[in-house]
C-alpha cells in the first residue's frame, strides 16, 4: 500500500538562530520571561502525528490559495451603528447651537406673544431633554429604540413649533427636512417611519388650518393673501420634500451597507491568506522530507518491520510498518536517533506512549503496541489511518458548513471526554491533529505534549507548551491546565472552520499570546452568515476564565447544535451575552 507525505502544520515556529520561520511539524513550546505576560518561543517538543497517515495522496498538486485583504472585525450594520451614535451626539450639539441662535432672534421679529412663548419654551425643553440623552448615548448599550424615538419626536415637535413661529410657507420647513434625512439613516427603521408620519401629520395639520382661513401666526407670514389652491400646492411641495428626505436617507443607508459588505467580503477572503499560505509553505517543506527510506527502514522494531518514512518532526519520525507475523499495517513512531541520549526527550516520548496507550475511544487513534520500559529504542505502534486531516481539508475549502463543524466537534468532544476520564489533557489540539478517516469518523492524534494526572509537571515547568493559535489563555500564561483547555481548543478550531480565519493573529508570538490572554476575536457572525446564537456559544466556549466555559465535550457539542439552529436556551443566551458585555468582540 502506497504511503504519501503527511499533512503539514498551519503554524510556524521561530528559529531563534536565523530569525526565519521554521516550518517544522512540531507543537510550539514557549519559554516565559518573568517580565512579560506573553512568551517567546523556546523549543519544539513533539513530532507531528499526522505523519502516521497513509492516505493515497502522492502526486497531489499543491492547491492554490485564494488571495485575500485585511480583516474587518465588525459587520456593516455594526460599523454604521457606531458611526450613527457619534453622529447623533454631534446632531444634539448642533441642535444646542441652533437653539441659542434661534432664541436670540426672538426679540428682533414680530410674532404673536403666544407663539414666541411656545417657541422659547420648546427650545429650553429641547436643550434640557437632549442633554440627558447626550450623556446617555455615551454608552452604546443605552442607544436604544425608545431613547432614539424620544429624541426624534422631540426634534419633530420642536421643528414644527419653529415652523409655526417663522411661518409654514417660508423656508422654515427645511429644518424638518434636514431632521428627517438625519433620522431616516438610523438602523431603527421603525423610528424613521414614525418620524416621517408624525412630521407629515404636524405640517399637514398646520397647513390645513391656514388653508381653512385661520390667520398665519408666523413672524414672516406673507403680506399677500394666497388662494387655497396655491397654499395646497405649497403644502404638497413641503410634504413631498419630507418624503424625499426620508427616501434618500434610506437609500443612502442601503448603499453604505452594500459598500461595507463588499469590502468585508474582500477582507474576509484576505484574512484566510495568512493561514493558507503558512500551510502551503509547510506542505512544500514537509513534502521534501518524507516518502523515502529513513535510518530504520527495513529494520524490525518490536514486532513491526519498518518501511518508508511517513513524516518527520524535530524530535520524532513516523514510519510505515507491517507486523512481522500478521502483516497488519501500522504506523510506528520513533524518537530521532540523535536524541536517544537526551533523557528529557526520551521522557517526553515515553509520556506520549503512556497517554496514548491509556485511551480507548473510537475518536482517538488506536494504539497497537508500545515499547517496554528499558527498551533501547522506545516506539509507539498505531493504526495506519486512511483519509485526511482537518488541515488538509481546510486548505481546499477555507470554511466548513455548520453541520460538518458540528459533526467534527461531536467526535472530538467524545475523544476529549475519554481523555478526561483517563486523567489526560491533550494540550495541542489543532487541525493537523484531527484526522477524518475514510468511513467519516474524526480521530484525535498526537498526545506528545499531553499532561498526565500522575505527573509532577517537571518536563514543562516554567514553559508554555502548545500551538499559540489554538492555545487556551491559562495555557498561554504557563498555568496548570485541565480538560477545559482542550475544550477551548475545540472551540477555536470550530471558529476557524466556521469563519475561515484564525481567532487571533499577530506579527509575532508574544503579541499573539497577549491577544489570546486579553482579547476576544472578531464576532463570528461578522465573518460568516451564522445565527447570533453562535456568537454566544463562542463567547462561552472561548471564555478567558476556565470556570466560565462548558463543563464537558458533550455539553459543548449540544450547545453548538442549538446555536447553529438558533435555538440556544435562554440561560446560555444570558450567559453568553454577559460574557460579551464583560469583554466585547475585538473591533477592527
Amino acid at each position: 500500500m502506497a504511503s504519501d507525505p503527511p499533512p503539514l502544520e498551519d503554524e510556524t515556529a521561530v528559529d531563534h538562530d536565523s530569525g526565519l520561520p521554521d516550518f517544522g511539524p512540531e507543537s510550539q513550546e514557549i519559554s516565559r520571561p518573568a517580565t512579560a505576560p506573553t512568551m517567546p518561543l523556546a523549543s519544539t517538543p513533539e513530532p507531528a502525528p499526522l505523519a502516521l497517515v497513509a492516505a493515497g495522496r502522492s502526486g497531489t498538486p499543491v492547491p492554490s490559495a485564494p488571495i485575500t485583504p485585511s480583516v474587518s472585525l465588525t459587520s456593516a450594520a455594526d460599523a454604521l451603528r457606531n458611526e450613527e451614535i457619534e453622529r447623533t451626539r454631534l446632531f444634539i450639539v448642533m441642535g444646542w447651537v441652533m437653539s441659542v441662535i434661534a432664541s436670540g432672534s426672538v426679540p428682533f421679529v414680530s410674532a404673536p406673544l403666544w407663539t414666541s412663548a411656545l417657541f422659547i419654551g420648546g427650545l429650553v425643553a429641547g436643550v434640557m431633554i437632549s442633554s440627558v440623552l447626550y450623556r446617555r448615548f455615551a454608552d452604546p448599550m443605552k442607544y436604544t429604540e425608545p431613547a432614539l424615538l424620544g429624541l426624534a419626536m422631540l426634534c419633530v415637535i420642536n421643528g414644527h413649533i419653529a415652523v409655526l413661529f417663522y411661518g409654514p410657507f417660508t423656508a422654515s420647513p427645511i429644518i424638518v427636512v434636514v431632521g428627517i434625512h438625519f433620522v431616516a439613516r438610523t438602523e431603527l427603521e421603525r423610528v424613521a417611519r414614525w418620524v416621517l408620519i408624525v412630521a407629515s401629520g404636524c405640517y399637514a395639520a398646520i397647513a390645513i388650518a391656514l388653508i381653512a382661513g385661520l390667520p398665519d401666526p408666523g413672524a414672516f407670514a406673507p403680506d399677500r393673501q394666497f388662494g387655497s389652491g396655491e397654499l395646497t400646492l405649497a403644502t404638497l411641495f413641503v410634504l413631498a420634500a419630507y418624503g424625499f428626505a426620508y427616501y434618500a436617507a434610506r437609500m443612502f443607508r442601503v448603499a453604505s451597507l452594500t459598500s461595507i459588505d463588499e469590502l468585508q467580503r474582500a477582507t474576509r477572503l484576505a484574512s484566510q491568506r495568512e493561514a493558507l499560505m503558512d500551510e502551503l509553505r509547510a506542505d512544500l517543506e514537509r513534502a521534501l522530507q518524507v516518502g523515502g527510506p529513513g535510518r530504520y527502514t527495513d529494520q524490525v522494531v518490536g514486532a513491526y518491520r519498518l518501511g518508508i518514512v511517513l513524516g518527520r518532526g524535530a524530535i520524532g519520525e513516523v514510519y510505515q510498518a507491517t507486523h512481522v507475523t500478521s502483516e497488519q499495517p501500522a504506523a510506528v513512531k520513533l524518537l530521532r536517533r540523535e536524541l536517544l541520549t537526551d533523557q528529557t526527550q526520551i521522557a517526553r516520548f515515553v509520556r506520549e506512549v503512556r497517554a496514548s496507550a491509556a485511551l480507548t475511544s473510537p475518536h482517538v487513534v488506536k494504539v497497537l503496541d508500545t515499547s517496554s520500559e528499558g527498551d533501547a529504542l522506545p516506539y509507539l505502534a498505531m493504526e495506519q489511518l486512511h483519509g485526511q486531516t482537518l488541515a488538509e481539508q481546510l486548505r481546499r475549502e477555507p470554511k466548513l458548513s455548520p453541520p460538518a463543524v458540528l459533526e467534527l466537534c461531536r467526535h472530538v468532544g467524545i475523544g476529549i471526554d475519554a481523555a478526561r476520564a483517563a486523567g489526560i489533557v491533550h494540550r495541542d489540539l489543532k487541525p493537523q491533529n484531527l484526522f477524518k478517516t475514510s468511513d467519516g469518523a474524526w480521530k484525535i492524534l498526537d498526545f506528545g505534549v499531553a499532561s498526565l494526572s500522575d505527573e509532577a509537571g517537571a518536563l514543562t515547568q516554567g514553559q508554555v507548551v502548545g500551538t499559540p493559535h489554538y492555545m487556551a489563555p491559562e495555557q498561554a500564561q504557563g498555568h496548570k491546565v485541565d480538560y477545559r483547555a482542550d475544550l477551548y481548543a475545540i472551540a477555536t478550531i470550530a471558529y476557524r472552520c466556521l469563519t475561515g480565519r484564525y481567532p487571533f493573529t499577530a506579527g509575532d508570538t508574544p503579541a499573539l499570546l497577549y491577544a489570546v490572554v486579553h482579547r476576544m476575536p472578531a464576532r463570528p457572525t461578522a465573518l460568516a452568515d451564522l445565527p447570533l446564537d453562535v456568537d454566544r456559544w463562542c463567547a462561552i466556549a472561548m471564555a478567558k476564565a476556565p470556570d466560565a466555559r462548558f463543563s464537558g465535550g458533550e455539553e459543548q457539542t449540544l450547545a453548538l447544535a442549538a446555536a447553529i439552529d438558533g435555538t440556544l436556551g435562554i440561560k446560555l443566551r444570558r450567559r453568553g451575552d454577559a460574557l460579551i458585555r464583560k469583554l466585547p468582540w475585538e473591533p477592527a
